[in-house]
C-alpha cells in the first residue's frame, strides 16, 4: 500500500531542502515540528516567540529546537550557520582544550527502550538518579527523559553523584528542562567537573556572580532583564576589583548627570578612576566632585561700586 501527497488546486505549499530531508530519522517529533512551521514560512524570519506563541512551546524549548536546525545548516540565526556560544572571559588551558575535542555529542539517535532497560541492569546508579531526578523535578519522566538520563551516565560518561547536583542546581534556579540539565551537564564536563567537590565549586562560583549580578541591577535601576555578556562583562571585573554597590550607584548617577542615560562604559571609566586613585567610599569620590573654589578677595571695592550706583540713581 503506497501513499502519496494531495495536491490541492489554489492550496499552499513549500519547499524542504534536501538536507532536512535527510536529518528526518534522527530528529525527534518536536524538531520536525518547529521545521515544518519555519519552512512553511518561506522566507520570513522565525523567531523563538513566535514558535513559542504559534506551537504552543515554551521559549526555552522553542530556542533549543531552532538551534537543532541551525547546527545542521538548515536555518540561521543572524547570519550564523552554527550555533552561538558565549565566548570565555579566560582561555582554557591546554589540557582543557585537548579534552574538548573527545568529548561526546549530545546524542542524535535515540536509544531503544530495551537497550535503556539493559543498561538500568548493569548500572545500578542509573536507577538512583532516575527516581532522584523525579523528585528534585516533581514529575514522571517520559521514555526521551529516560533516554536522556542514561545516555549522559552511559555514553557521556558523567557519574551520577555529579549529575544529580546538576540537576539539583538547574531545578534550584528554575530551569526543570531536560534539554537545559543536558547542556549544563556537558558544559560541566567539557571544563573538567567531575567530581562532587568540583560540581559544589562550579554552584557556588554560580550563585556568587548571580547575586552580584543582581546586587548591581539594582544599583543601576535595570529590572525586567538579564545583563548581556558586555554587562556581565563589566560587573565581574568591578566584583574583582571589590567595587561597593554603593560606590557603583553614586557613578550611576553621575552617568545619569553627564549623560542622560545608562551607560556602562562611561561608569566603567568613573569606577576604574576611583579604584586607581584608591577610592573605596561614595565620600572619597564625592570630595573630589566637588567643584574647587578659591578664596580670593574681589578686585574691586564693594563700597564704592555701591556709592557709585547710588550716585548714578540720584541723577535719574
Amino acid at each position: 500500500m503506497a501513499y502519496r501527497v494531495v495536491v490541492k488546486c489554489g492550496g499552499g505549499a513549500f519547499f524542504v531542502p534536501n538536507e532536512a530531508a535527510e536529518n528526518l530519522k534522527l530528529c525527534t517529533a518536536g524538531q520536525l515540528r518547529v521545521l515544518l512551521f519555519a519552512l512553511s514560512r518561506g522566507f520570513s524570519e522565525t523567531t523563538v516567540e513566535t514558535v513559542s506563541s504559534e506551537l504552543g512551546i515554551i521559549p526555552e524549548d522553542a530556542k533549543d529546537l531552532l538551534d537543532y536546525w541551525v547546527g545542521r545548516g538548515i536555518l540561521e540565526c543572524d547570519g550564523v550557520s552554527a550555533p552561538v556560544s558565549v565566548p570565555k572571559t579566560v582561555p582554557p588551558s591546554p589540557e582543557v582544550s585537548s579534552r574538548k575535542a573527545e568529548l561526546p555529542k549530545p546524542p542524535e539517535t535515540k536509544l531503544t527502550m530495551k537497550e535503556v532497560m539493559r543498561l538500568k541492569e548493569e548500572d545500578e546508579g542509573i536507577a538512583h538518579v532516575l527516581s532522584e531526578a523525579e523528585r528534585i523535578l516533581g514529575k514522571t519522566f517520559t521514555t526521551s527523559d529516560t533516554e536522556t538520563i542514561v545516555w549522559l551516565i552511559s555514553y557521556a560518561g558523567i557519574a551520577p553523584e555529579v549529575l544529580i547536583t546538576v540537576i539539583a542546581y538547574c531545578a534550584g534556579i528554575g530551569k526543570n528542562n531536560l534539554r537545559y540539565i543536558q547542556k549544563t551537564a556537558l558544559e560541566w564536563l567539557d571544563s573538567g567537573i567531575e567530581t562532587i567537590e568540583a560540581a559544589e565549586e562550579r554552584i557556588h562560583a554560580l550563585n556568587e556572580a548571580r547575586s552580584w549580578e543582581g546586587e548591581v541591577k539594582r544599583m543601576l535601576g535595570i529590572y525586567g532583564r538579564s545583563l548581556v555578556t558586555k554587562e556581565k562583562e563589566f560587573a565581574e571585573s568591578w566584583r574583582l576589583y571589590n567595587i561597593s554597590p554603593e560606590l557603583i550607584h553614586f557613578a550611576y548617577e553621575k552617568c545619569i548627570e553627564k549623560t542622560a542615560k545608562l551607560s556602562f562604559p562611561y561608569i566603567n571609566k568613573l569606577l576604574i578612576s576611583w579604584h586607581q586613585k584608591g577610592f573605596k567610599t561614595v565620600a572619597e569620590a564625592a570630595a573630589e566632585s566637588k567643584p574647587k573654589t578659591e578664596d580670593k578677595k574681589p578686585s574691586f571695592d564693594l563700597d564704592e561700586l555701591e556709592r557709585r550706583m547710588m550716585l548714578d540713581d540720584s541723577v535719574v
